[in-house]
């Protein structure tokens, strides 16, 4: 629940992004423009004048449909890349979870991603080591599968350790981006549980599921996304109750 005073942890004012669709420099397009065959890449804005706040010891659930602008959102966030306008204010710590697997290599051990992972966030060695055998026992792996490289792990088992790293390492704000979506239902609820844990210890949750119960479960509130802005922003079942209302009609 929103506490510590209502002091904000993340920022957003008035946020763009926009890309580019469409080759830039290639042979291809060397020679098109030499037969005058050219035309300019299109720009795509993915995000459109974004406002909102987390509070300290909130959880924000993120709702859209796929191209509304929610990965955007915490990959600037996450710091993976950059808007095109505006500024996103963040104080704290941030463990990303944007994808199952997101940062791991293939070829490297489970033991070895987790070291280069929480390396990553700057968390001391010393720290990592101390924490390696509760992400294991979280994660629910056997001691071997810790020493195999993750290309051979299943979706599953890859979903569960990317989990059980933000699980065991200490961060002002946590974001999941369909973190869950590959795991059986009690491991789904042991998250859950773990996330709601999270956000009553004061850390600020950014929560993004297309399954609206999790997201009634874990979040204060709801920031829906449309075609790169804030359609609503609000308490949960309100927004979520709109949202679903709105969609069923448009499906």
């Amino acid at each position: 629940m929103a506490s510590n005073g209502d002091v904000a942890a993340v920022v957003v004012r008035g946020l763009h992004k926009d890309y580019q669709l469409g080759a830039h420099q290639s042979l291809g397009t060397t020679i098109r423009r030499m037969l005058r065959r050219w035309h300019e890449p299109t720009p795509f804005s993915a995000l459109n004048g974004v406002d909102f706040d987390v509070m300290r010891g909130e959880a924000l659930g993120i709702v859209g449909m796929n191209g509304s602008g929610k990965s955007t959102v915490l990959q600037i966030l996450a710091g993976t890349t950059l808007p095109t306008q505006g500024e996103m204010r963040v104080r704290g710590r941030v463990i990303p979870l944007l994808s199952v697997g997101q940062g791991f290599h293939g070829e490297l051990t489970g033991y070895e991603n987790v070291m280069l992972f929480a390396s990553s966030l700057r968390i001391p060695r010393r720290v990592i080591e101390q924490r390696m055998e509760a992400v294991r026992e979280f994660a629910e792996l056997e001691l071997e599968h810790m020493d195999t490289p993750v290309k051979r792990y299943s979706s599953g088992m890859v979903s569960r350790l990317t989990f059980a790293i933000a699980m065991q390492f200490p961060a002002d704000i946590y974001v999941f981006d369909e973190v869950l979506a590959v795991v059986d239902t009690e491991f789904q609820a042991r998250c859950l549980d773990a996330i709601k844990e999270l956000r009553d210890g004061g850390s600020s949750i950014l929560f993004v599921s297309h399954n609206s119960g999790q997201v009634a479960e874990v979040c204060d509130r709801v920031l829906w996304l449309e075609r790169g802005r804030v359609e609503r922003v609000g308490p949960t079942a309100e927004i979520l109750q709109a949202y679903e209302r709105v969609h069923a009609l448009s499906g």
